[in-house]
């Protein structure tokens, strides 16, 4: 009996222990924007965009905490196409039938400058809608319980009935 018991005891670790470990390295499905647009096609969502710099602390501060919370990782892999943007690379990007390249004057893609509006910082995190308008344009950093209610307040389409600061101190307090 305490041989069946120690087995259990065992195998419930070791399956807590695996659970633990998957919590633990989910992260964000990032896409390119081609590979949204595939998916688009498919099944319609919602799309969120981190337009950042390879230089940007605020950005590295981004993806080292608000895009390890496990709430934050579920929510936006299952109600959005996630899409990191490097608003500098060099690379011409095609997005919606038109190619877009590097201005070395704007120290830019241009690519970025369709999801930036007035922003002129980064991160800048954009969120577009299931025909790719554009919702809104938020710049800077945000830690992952505001990121939570940005979040919910689109992909629960909060956004077609209510405005942002009823939202705020009604809906996600």
């Amino acid at each position: 009996m305490k041989k069946i018991s120690g087995l259990i005891l065992i195998i419930i670790l070791s399956i807590a222990a695996h659970s633990c470990s998957y919590a633990q390295t989910a992260e964000i499905k990032w896409m390119t924007l081609a590979e949204t647009e595939a998916a688009m096609k498919k099944k319609p969502k919602k799309i969120f965009i981190d337009i950042y710099t390879s230089w940007c602390g605020w950005c590295k501060r981004l993806d080292a905490t608000t895009y390890q919370d496990p709430e934050v990782v579920k929510y936006i892999n299952e109600n959005f196409y996630s899409v990191k943007l490097d608003a500098e690379m060099k690379e011409p990007v095609t997005y919606q039938g038109k190619e877009y390249t590097f201005d070395a004057s704007r120290k830019m893609n241009l690519v970025a400058s369709q999801f930036m509006g007035a922003s002129s910082g980064y991160p800048t995190l954009t969120y577009l809608d299931e025909n790719f308008r554009v919702l809104t344009v938020n710049p800077g950093y945000v830690e992952a319980p505001m990121f939570m209610k940005t979040l919910k307040y689109y992909g629960d389409n909060y956004y077609l009935n209510m405005d942002v600061s009823k939202y705020l101190s009604e809906v996600a307090k």
